[in-house]
């Protein structure tokens, strides 16, 4: 828990414990206003579209040791034979590889160059993020192509067979998938189809140049509250082979239900190879939204407590007073008032004590929500809809911790009131 919701829960609760029906109306409004604030920016948060399908969708990753699998030949063989087993298996809808998933913290950035256009100084270079993918793989994510076209089998080495870049792992890219913001940031009216990009590693003559060939929706990189400040960009992992990439499987049955025999199939073309970090989609958006799961949840429970100790408080003050002025209930009985009279006096102090704390109280949210900032997903900590909705909420459970004090006045006799006094 931050220190920001530590400090919106201490001092609350410091207010509860006092003694006094003021406070301990303030203490709730406080808390429950926070618990609304971050319940509005939960839903939202749940309701964001990521830029892909997480449904139904298993991973996990494999890391080819070096001395098995020595060159780029090696390790596309393996990545093809064992896509070719996992696609034949029952309920395998498509799979396919990548460096990188969505809502993960492993990334690779690299500055970059587009052709034709005005190079700046290298400080100055344009940054993206880099996904080494395979073919099928925007298909297994659900990343819908807005553009051009995505990768095939065709996008691969041949173009450099036989020559001395054959080994020379940068020298085989020569096609590139850009984002949306891509696109918009860098060709903003124009088709970023067939343009080049050049990416500046070692000397100018070794520079991948790379066609755009497709523009696909933006996806949440890290969090799903966040859009991330850099571009993004896909390119082929059947051109540029690695050791280390993730298994991506899109599935018609429960992505648990195929580990075993994904396993089994990585395992019959190599008895010594394990997998590991094996994980479904759904479970990384889970866990990508579970900080603000536990928060909402902590400052619920406190907020609930609060909110008892404000009814048991108030149902507490109007008991006491109804006791001590039991003569003067008596006397206005026995001169001809109504029921229904005594019930809204007995109401009326009760809902001023109310009004009074909720007066204190909205004047130290204003403050206290201020700490709440950083954990709101597109909700203000002044979000007037919240406050209003929680001090009718206060308001009606206030109303039923006064009802009972109210209905016992008005069952006083006035003339054991009398007597007894």
């Amino acid at each position: 828990m931050t220190i920001h919701l530590s400090i919106l829960l201490f001092f609350p609760l410091v207010l509860a414990t006092l003694g006094g029906l003021a406070p301990r109306t303030v203490a709730p409004l406080m808390l429950l206003v926070g618990a609304g604030l971050l319940l509005r920016s939960f839903y939202k948060l749940q309701r964001v579209n990521p830029g892909f399908d997480h449904e139904r969708v298993l991973t996990f990753r494999l890391n080819l040791p070096g001395r098995k699998y020595a060159n780029y030949d090696a390790c596309s063989n393996f990545h093809q034979s064992l896509l070719a087993r996992l696609r034949a298996l029952p309920g395998v809808q498509a799979a396919s590889v990548g460096s990188r998933l969505p809502l993960d913290t492993n990334y690779w950035q690299t500055p970059f160059l587009i052709d034709g256009q005005a190079e700046p100084p290298p400080s100055e270079r344009p940054a993206m993020e880099v996904h080494l993918v395979g073919p099928d793989y925007f298909r297994v994510m659900g990343i819908p192509l807005l553009r051009g076209r995505v990768f095939t089998e065709q996008d691969n080495r041949e173009h450099v067979r036989g020559t001395p870049r054959e080994q020379s792992g940068n020298a085989m890219l020569n096609v590139i998938i850009i984002d949306e913001e891509f696109a918009r940031r860098h060709f903003a009216n124009e088709d970023p189809i067939g343009r080049q990009v050049r990416i500046p590693w070692g000397t100018r003559e070794r520079n991948p140049v790379l066609t755009i060939v497709g523009v696909v929706k933006r996806v949440r990189e890290e969090r799903l509250s966040e859009e991330g400040e850099h571009v993004q960009a896909y390119l082929s992992a059947i051109q540029r082979p690695r050791e280390n990439l993730s298994v991506v499987i899109k599935t018609t049955v429960a992505p648990e239900t195929l580990i075993t025999a994904a396993r089994d199939q990585v395992l019959a073309l190599d008895p010594e190879q394990p997998i590991y970090d094996i994980r479904t989609m759904s479970e990384m958006r889970a866990n990508s939204i579970a900080p603000q799961q536990l928060n909402l949840t902590l400052l619920g429970i406190f907020a609930a407590i609060a909110l008892s100790l404000a009814a048991v408080g108030l149902y507490g003050v109007l008991s006491y007073g109804v006791s001590q002025r039991t003569r003067e209930i008596g006397i206005r009985m026995a001169l001809g008032a109504q029921a229904g009279d005594v019930r809204i006096m007995i109401l009326r102090q009760g809902l001023k004590l109310l009004f009074i704390g909720i007066a204190i109280g909205v004047a130290g949210t204003f403050v206290l929500t201020r700490s709440l900032t950083t954990l709101l997903f597109e909700v203000s900590p002044n979000d007037p809809l919240t406050l209003i909705v929680i001090a009718l909420l206060l308001t009606m459970v206030a109303l039923l911790a006064c009802y009972l004090p109210a209905r016992r006045a008005t069952r006083i006799d006035p003339i054991m009131a009398l007597h007894n006094e």
